[in-house]
């Protein structure tokens, strides 16, 4: 028999109805026998605060948030862990037994735990991250702390600069520069741009890799592969994948964080991936 927390939890976006997070939630409820009363809420552009503070007011006990509302997220927090901190957004909220709001971000963690299992990683690895907004800095400190030198890519200099000011003092972390690595090959490359135009990035990045070169992106198509994985597929490369995995496990640390019970992943990927 389920256990029942009489506990509310909900995922936050816009847009918001092509979610698999009820999914995942209801698959790890099942494997673990917690009753995990999960929806998902569209929240109109500039009404994240209200539509947040209304969900906790009325029993919601956990929350994850997904674009465009993560930083508004980290803003709203009383509370937030090391990784939330690190890169000032948050995915994940939940109401503390004080009443206060912890808020955490668990991208980083979920790519990480990913890249392992898919063998894409090792400590100092070269890791080519491709963009500077805000799924860059989701993931970046979990790399840094496992001990990966990182090199940002990114269309606008600036924003590249930016982001490495901001988590230089965490590890190894620079902007691409053909000086600098022309001599280097990356291990792996990871795609943190919705629709990018890759073919505009194969001119940067083509002499920087190698047949043993692992690419990922943290973006996921449900019916079809993604722009970036499509462009890995025409260029021939051999070691790729998705972001089924990260999200999955970045949902597995959320449900975590609010049930002290971290759920199985393997056969979740292969649940999802078989829908």
């Amino acid at each position: 028999m389920l256990r029942n927390h009489l506990s509310k939890f909900s995922v936050f976006g816009n847009p918001i109805d092509h979610t698999k997070s009820p999914l995942i939630h209801r698959l790890f409820s099942e494997q673990t026998n917690i009753v995990c009363d999960y929806n998902y809420t569209l929240v109109p552009i500039r009404k994240f605060y209200e539509f947040i503070t209304n969900f906790f007011l009325c029993n919601g006990i956990g929350a994850n948030v997904t674009s465009p509302f993560k930083e508004e997220a980290f803003l709203i927090a009383d509370e937030l862990t090391d990784y939330a901190r690190a890169s000032e957004s948050v995915n994940t909220l939940k109401k503390l037994k004080n009443g206060k709001i912890l808020g955490d971000n668990t991208d980083g963690k979920g790519i990480l735990y990913d890249l392992k299992r898919l063998k894409f990683l090792k400590r100092h690895d070269n890791i080519l991250v491709i963009g500077a907004g805000g799924a860059a800095r989701g993931i970046i400190f979990s790399l840094l702390s496992y001990g990966c030198n990182i090199v940002i890519l990114n269309r606008t200099k600036n924003r590249a600069t930016k982001l490495v000011s901001s988590f230089k003092k965490f590890g190894s972390i620079s902007v691409l520069s053909d000086l600098k690595f022309k001599n280097n090959i990356f291990d792996l490359v990871i795609n943190a741009i919705a629709n990018v135009k890759t073919n505009n990035y194969w001119n940067f990045i083509s002499h920087l890799i190698n047949r043993h070169t692992n690419f990922y992106d943290i973006n996921y198509s449900s019916d079809t592969f993604t722009p970036f994985l499509s462009w890995c597929i025409n260029h021939n490369i051999a070691k790729f994948s998705d972001g089924i995995g990260m999200l999955v496990s970045q949902a597995a640390y959320s449900f975590y964080l609010w049930h002290n019970v971290f759920p199985e992943i393997e056969s979740v990927i292969v649940k999802l991936r078989r829908s």
